[in-house]
């Protein structure tokens, strides 16, 4: 497969979706209740912003196409213990299984070489957006047939909202934001599935709050909960606010909770094999370990990779006093052991509630949801549209109590937020989340029924548009000349390259390695290319104190990683190498062979 870069340019295909699509709308003709007559119906504009959404979701995958993160190795890693039927290594109480079956699926299926399996990925990764996109257009279509109903009764008040048209448009936009800058389609994760969990179990609810009874719509709701559980542990938790406005809303048609117990139970046959399993592979009752394990990180402030403290089952093994370097080659297999199953090595140490380091947490968190809010490339251009159009109202106050009314939307997308703010938050956390709010916040507004308000509604709703397709555009662009990625903590073209030239030089899958690096991740991609390379890496030293240390302490480390089973020493861009070290692919990749009850060559030179 040829490395070939994709740039989208100002003139691309996208570009010319968004093009037409801002063209026909403004065709579009507003009657007085601010539903669209004719130019452009409602299932054309249905349509096509959901072809804008695909098309642009399909071209961040492909200039991401090559990319990979930290996460994606140990999902990919988890999946294939789980399609080889390794049980010790797939049953994980860090990382959640159903995003590991559909990579471990697809690579076991296609059979993807060291060229594909990043591309292929990243293909999954866009199957998932599709399916998110079609659980926001459930959503979507069902959010705006309840706003109708308000949209005829404030009309009565000689007021308009925000009409039918308008909806589709800032709709798509806010899923594409939520998607491609908060989510980010580039980045292997379970969060885009979680997302598109929350689209389908919010529309759901809608429907019970209509008064829809059918036993299926409960069994759907149970079942999508339980799914989401599968995708991402943080769902056990956030199902619990969802079957609540559930029970609620389904009691203003209803005294009989029996439906929403259906929803439950569902949820329990769905969730309770894998919590059993889990339980089972852990010795211990539990539904999973990442909430406890980031809380003692970002809380305890206890070190992520190498973990220090009390309790400690399993201390990664040091095995310099000169050279910091440390061992796991036993007993979890993986690319890189201490990313593919953190709870193993965090395994005895007990978070504990420290009052001032919670409340600084809970500030850090207000604050980057605050920046996600108000950064102009995430959330800044939809906070100004619904701010502006809450301030232009005659009584701002009502408008946002109109907007409250949603509370069956509302409580379970804060309650899961505020559920991420006690120990972390990302914006992939809660890309789904904030869209659903977005809406909400946007459905109080109310102004009066003039031309000018009309107008002052389409002018805002396109710039949320155009600011969306502009920032999405400018992300892709940037992906693909690889600006603000580099080699920083993501894989690249040259990866394969490098994974190649290992195995050329003698190494074999399955073998093991030794690195020379700082936690892995930050500018080195040794967890990358020995997962082409099907390499386990069982040990580390620090780059720095490595080559600042004299020959004896280097000599006795690579003899100690020799020990322990290591083939080879692999670097990037190390400032000095002895004559044994060899390039890799005229890159700034090199190894050392470490032979059995040898050390390494006591002369020096310039690496070339």
């Amino acid at each position: 497969m040829a490395h070939q870069v994709f740039n989208p340019g100002p003139r691309s295909f996208q570009a010319a979706r968004i093009s037409t699509f801002f063209s026909a709308l403004r065709h579009t003709q507003i009657n007085s209740n601010g539903l669209h007559k004719s130019g452009c119906s409602r299932a054309a504009l249905r349509i096509s912003a959901a072809l804008v959404a695909l098309v642009l979701g399909a071209v961040a995958a492909w200039s991401a196409r090559f990319t990979m993160y930290p996460d994606g190795i140990s999902y990919l890693d988890i999946g294939d213990a789980y399609w080889r039927g390794d049980w010790h290594n797939a049953i994980n109480a860090y990382w959640s299984p159903l995003y590991s079956w559909i990579l471990g699926g697809s690579v076991k299926v296609f059979r993807s070489s060291m060229e594909t399996e990043f591309p292929l990925v990243h293909l999954v990764n866009l199957l998932i957006y599709v399916v998110a996109l079609s659980g926001f257009a459930f959503f979507l279509e069902t959010f705006i047939e309840r706003h109708k109903k308000e949209a005829s009764k404030i009309a009565t008040r000689s007021q308009i909202g925000i009409p039918v048209w308008a909806w589709y448009v800032v709709g798509y936009s806010f899923f594409i934001t939520a998607s491609l800058s908060l989510i980010t389609i580039s980045f292997a994760s379970a969060d885009m599935g979680v997302a598109a969990i929350v689209y389908f179990a919010s529309a759901l609810i809608l429907r019970i709050e209509k008064g829809e009874t059918q036993p299926l719509v409960f069994v759907l709701l149970g079942l999508a909960l339980g799914i989401g559980y599968l995708a991402k542990t943080a769902m056990l938790l956030m199902a619990f606010p969802f079957l609540v406005v559930a029970a609620v809303a389904h009691r203003r048609h209803s005294d009989s909770f029996k439906p929403v117990a259906l929803s439950a139970v569902v949820f329990l046959i769905t969730v309770t094999p894998f919590i059993v399993a889990l339980s089972i592979s852990k010795g211990k009752a539990t539904f999973g370990d990442s909430g406890t394990i980031n809380y003692t990180v970002n809380v305890n402030k206890v070190q992520f990779l190498i973990p220090k403290g009390p309790g400690m089952k399993h201390p990664v093994r040091r095995l310099n006093n000169t050279i910091e370097a440390y061992e796991y080659s036993k007993p979890i297999r993986g690319t890189y052991p201490l990313w593919a199953d953190p709870s193993y090595w965090h395994e005895g140490i007990r978070p504990h509630f420290d009052l001032k380091r919670q409340l600084q947490t809970m500030a850090l968190s207000a604050a980057e949801c605050a920046w996600i809010s108000f950064n102009v490339f995430l959330g800044l251009h939809v906070s100004v549209a619904i701010l502006f159009l809450y301030l232009i109202s005659p009584r701002p106050s009502a408008s946002f109590a109109r907007a409250l009314r949603h509370w069956i939307l509302w409580i379970p997308a804060l309650a899961g937020i505020a559920l991420y703010t006690v120990v972390v938050i990302e914006p992939r956390y809660v890309g789904g989340l904030f869209c659903v709010l977005w809406l909400v916040a946007l459905s109080g507004v109310q102004l009066p029924q003039s031309h000018a308000s009309r107008h002052q509604i389409t002018v805002t709703v396109l710039f949320v548009a155009l600011a969306t397709g502009g920032i999405a555009v400018r992300d892709i662009w940037r992906t693909s000349h690889g600006v603000g990625v580099g080699e920083k903590n993501i894989a690249t073209p040259e990866c394969p390259k490098v994974a190649e030239a290992l195995l050329a030089n003698g190494l074999r899958p399955g073998d093991k390695i030794a690195v020379i690096s700082d936690w892995l991740f930050p500018y080195r991609q040794g967890a990358y290319i020995a997962r082409l390379a099907r390499l386990q890496i069982i040990g580390e030293a620090r780059p720095d104190i490595f080559w600042a240390a004299d020959e004896s302490a280097r000599v006795r480390l690579v003899t100690e990683f020799g020990n322990v089973g290591a083939k080879v020493l692999f670097a990037h861009n190390p400032p000095q190498v002895g004559t044994d070290w060899q390039r890799l692919a005229g890159t700034n990749y090199y190894f050392y062979r470490i032979p059995p009850g040898t050390s390494l060559p006591p002369s020096k030179e310039q690496r070339p």
